[in-house]
């Protein structure tokens, strides 16, 4: 569906542009038997492997049932693994598997594109303009509930 301009309220264009952008990502990722919400998963792992499902949920800043069923997912198709904690068994560690390592770079690769795909006609300037007024805008809206803190 294309973007069809009407009343400028930044919130509905923040809608659509998520929407188109969750749609582009999702078509570039079902090759890989991915979904949208897993590379940032897969990036956190790759930055601290064998964290904990409620560490890594406090990072993502998804609940811990959203996580679980990822990470289900994600297991069954062979891109994580959990191992119980050896000081405390209730605790899961996640690792990635070395079939979800083979997969970053051309994760990586894949996100690249799609963001130089979005950006096309911008030049850096504008690009380093709109990245700005972005973090603007996330921190007011990280100032409106100050309990959870900016996670940017």
């Amino acid at each position: 569906m294309p973007f069809r301009r009407g009343p400028d309220h930044i919130t509905r264009i923040f809608r659509h542009l998520t929407r188109q952008h969750q749609k582009q990502l999702h078509a570039q990722l079902q090759d890989y038997d991915l979904y949208p919400g897993q590379p940032p998963l897969m990036f956190a792992l790759e930055r601290g492997p064998g964290r904990s499902q409620n560490e890594l949920a406090q990072e993502l800043e998804i609940k811990a049932a959203t996580l679980t069923v990822m990470l289900n997912r994600m297991e069954r198709n062979g891109i994580v693994r959990r191992e119980a904690d050896q000081r405390d068994q209730r605790v899961s560690r996640i690792f990635m598997t070395d079939k979800g390592k083979a997969m970053l770079g051309k994760l990586r690769e894949t996100l690249h594109l799609l963001e130089e795909q979005s950006l096309q006609g911008f030049s850096e300037e504008e690009k380093k303009i709109l990245k700005g007024m972005l973090h603007r805008i996330g921190d007011n809206l990280n100032a409106m509930n100050p309990t959870e803190g900016n996670q940017n």
